[in-house]
């Protein structure tokens, strides 16, 4: 009996991710953008079809025809800075993709607002064992996690316009310039504030919500498109006394409160999220012994873009 010869390896991938100059445009990735990608989930082929219903003298199909393609890749990536003041980090290609636009600061900052409008577009290449996916147009949503006793992660869900596959050697990776990510602890994680409050957590998240769309119009028009995001975010905190920190009132009178978490043992190394959110459901859980609160919140604007600010320092 014959064995076969060219089966691949679903370990064996190798993630590339740009910027592209103009939308839909193969921006020509190459090792250099090597991305440090984990978790890695690839629908290849994501399409929608419709039934022909052709009257016929017998049971059975009578064909479909495919109306839509794309492809959708997710993976998570360790949310960290460059390392260097002003540097921008290696995520903040992917932050830009999902909804972000970036402000670097020479020597001092680099931030990352929300915007509702001139939304950037990016590629990715993933080669699985020498098969290589292209996707271009590529938009997506994304939320972060920073756990206590965890690894800071960002996870992305892209989808990007359709392109043929090939057979191809993988891009050799370049590493340069990428950090070792800091556990979320009692060493790398500062104090963080909930409404002025400065706070104690084991759990903090947040999701962008985004409305990630295939626009696809006659004429030759097709986009990904982020149309609308909805966010979420989550903080479980050891509880103090009401006179201290009341979420009960904080939730009724629906106040807009401020959530500042900074991870990061040092400058270069700090991220910073800033959220502006209102309480939408309080709950009293055990922390390791410990009364903690399970806030769930709903990031609100208050002039516009600025529920979520991700500012590495």
């Amino acid at each position: 009996m014959p064995s076969p010869t060219n089966i691949r390896f679903w370990k064996k991938k190798a993630v590339l991710f740009g910027m592209e100059a103009a939308y839909g445009v193969d921006p020509v990735l190459a090792g250099t953008d090597w991305f440090e990608a984990r978790n890695v989930s690839l629908t290849p082929f994501d399409v929608e079809s419709l039934d022909r219903n052709i009257a016929q003298p017998w049971m059975g199909n009578s064909g479909k025809l495919i109306v839509a393609m794309r492809q959708k890749l997710s993976f998570d990536v360790a949310l960290a800075g460059s390392g260097s003041l002003g540097v921008a980090p290696k995520i903040g290609k992917l932050l830009r993709a999902i909804g972000f636009a970036e402000t670097v600061t020479v020597a001092t900052k680099v931030e990352y607002t929300l915007i509702d409008s001139a939304f950037e577009s990016a590629a990715f290449y993933i080669n699985v064992d020498g098969v290589l996916h292209k996707g271009m147009g590529l938009r997506g949503t994304g939320q972060a996690v920073l756990d206590a006793k965890g690894i800071p992660v960002l996870r992305v869900e892209l989808t990007a316009l359709y392109t043929a596959k090939v057979d191809a050697a993988p891009a050799v990776g370049d590493r340069t310039g990428w950090p070792m990510e800091e556990a979320v602890n009692s060493a790398n994680t500062q104090v963080c504030k909930v409404n002025a409050v400065d706070s104690f957590y084991s759990k903090f998240g947040f999701s962008l919500g985004n409305q990630v769309s295939h626009d696809i119009y006659g004429g030759g028009y097709q986009q990904i498109k982020i149309g609308d995001r909805q966010p979420a975010a989550n903080i479980t905190m050891l509880a103090e006394l009401l006179a201290t920190f009341d979420p009960y009132a904080l939730a009724v009178a629906g106040t807009n409160i401020a959530v500042q978490v900074i991870h990061g043992s040092a400058a270069g190394k700090k991220v910073q999220v800033d959220m502006k959110a209102i309480i939408t459901n309080v709950n009293e859980t055990d922390i390791n012994s410990n009364v903690g609160y399970d806030l769930t919140l709903s990031p609100v604007p208050v002039t516009g873009n600025d529920e979520i600010k991700l500012t590495f320092i």
